[in-house]
C-alpha cells in the first residue's frame, strides 16, 4: 500500500511534463510552428507599383520584420509568429500610410495586400521648389515655403504656395499624370488681403488652358466653371463666405460609371455636376487676381489623389 502514493505522484509528474511538450498545433497559438506568410503591393496615387518604400509588420509597436518595396512594389514577409499585427510604410514625398489590424494565424497565406500612398504633403521637397514632386507649373508663380501655422488643420511645416501677379490669365500648377476617375483634395489657405478680386481653388479635366473644369473660392460666392475653347461658362454660383487666413478643404470626386462629379467644400456636399463634354485630363491647382492690381497668394498642402478611384466603396 506504500507504494500506491508514490506511482501516483509518479503518473502525476509524467503527465506534467507531458503537457509541457505538447504538440503546439492551435493554430491561434503564438508558438505554433506553422508560420504565416502576408505580402503586400504597394501603389502611389493608387495606380502606380512604387518602389523603395520601407513596410514594416508592427505588434504592440513594436516593428517585427521590416521589408522594401521591389520594383514591382512588392513587399513580403515570411515566418510570421500567428498573431495579430499592424502594417505601417513609409517613402519620400507622401504622408505615412498604416492598415489593420491583420489577423495572421498559423499557415495564413495573405497575397497581394493592397496599400496606397495618396498625399502628397511636400515635407521632402526643398525650400524654393517651383514644381515639386509629381506636379508642374502651367503659368504664375510657385515655390515650396514654410509654414507652421495651425498644424492641427494641415501637415507642417511645408506648404505650396501659388502666386498670380500676372497682367492677365492665373497661376496653375498641374499633376503630370491624366485622370480619368478619380478622387482629388487639397487644403487651401488664402492669404490675407483687403481687396476682393482674388479666388483660389482646383482645376480638373484640365486638358490644355482653353480647356478644363475649376472650383474656385471667392470672398462670398464659390464658382464651379467650365473653359471650352477659351469661352467661359459659369455651371454653379453659390453664396458662400471664404475667410482668408483659414485653411479650407476641397474634394472632387468621379466614380467609375457614374455620370456625375461630386463637389464637397470644407467636408460639406455642395453639389453634383452633370457637365461631363471635357471626359479627361490633369488636376491640379488655381489661383488668380482676376488681372486686378493686387497680386493673390495661396498656400496648400496635403494634396490627395487617387487614380483607381474606381475601386474604392
Amino acid at each position: 500500500m506504500q507504494r500506491l502514493p508514490f506511482l501516483i505522484v509518479g503518473i502525476s509528474v509524467l503527465f506534467f511534463i507531458t503537457c509541457l511538450d505538447a504538440p503546439r498545433d492551435n493554430m491561434y497559438d503564438a508558438d505554433n510552428p506553422n508560420k504565416a506568410y502576408f505580402s503586400m503591393i504597394v501603389y502611389e496615387l493608387g495606380l502606380y507599383p512604387i518602389e523603395g518604400s520601407v513596410v514594416n509588420l508592427t505588434q504592440n509597436d513594436t516593428i517585427v520584420k521590416s521589408d522594401t518595396t521591389d520594383s514591382n512594389g512588392i513587399a513580403a514577409f515570411e515566418e510570421i509568429d500567428p498573431g495579430i499585427y499592424y502594417i505601417t510604410a513609409t517613402t519620400e514625398y507622401y504622408q505615412p500610410i498604416a492598415s489593420g489590424p491583420e489577423s495572421l494565424w498559423a499557415e495564413a497565406y495573405v497575397v497581394d495586400h493592397r496599400m496606397e500612398f495618396l498625399t502628397l504633403h511636400f515635407e521632402d521637397d526643398l525650400l524654393g521648389t517651383p514644381s515639386p514632386y509629381r506636379l508642374m507649373i502651367e503659368s504664375g508663380h510657385w515655390a515650396v515655403v514654410v509654414s507652421d501655422e495651425e498644424p492641427q488643420t494641415h501637415s507642417t511645416p511645408h506648404v505650396y504656395l501659388g502666386n498670380d501677379s500676372m497682367p492677365s490669365g492665373c497661376a496653375l500648377s498641374l499633376c503630370e499624370l491624366d485622370a480619368e476617375h478619380f478622387f482629388f483634395s487639397v487644403r487651401l489657405n488664402v492669404l490675407g488681403t483687403e481687396e476682393s478680386n482674388w479666388n483660389a481653388g482646383v482645376v480638373f479635366r484640365f486638358q490644355d488652358k482653353y480647356n478644363y473644369y475649376a472650383l474656385t473660392l471667392s470672398p462670398d460666392t464659390t464658382y464651379c466653371y467650365v473653359l471650352r475653347d477659351g469661352q467661359l461658362s459659369y455651371l454653379r454660383a453659390i453664396a458662400r463666405e471664404t475667410k482668408v487666413d483659414t485653411w479650407h478643404n476641397i474634394k472632387v470626386e468621379h466614380r467609375e460609371g457614374e455620370p456625375t462629379i461630386r463637389i464637397n467644400i470644407d467636408d460639406a456636399v455642395y453639389f453634383a455636376l452633370y457637365d461631363n463634354i471635357l471626359s479627361g485630363g490633369r488636376v491640379g491647382l488655381i489661383v488668380s487676381d482676376n488681372d486686378g492690381p493686387i497680386p493673390a497668394s495661396t498656400y496648400f498642402d496635403d494634396f490627395t489623389l487617387d487614380l483607381s478611384y474606381s475601386h474604392v466603396q
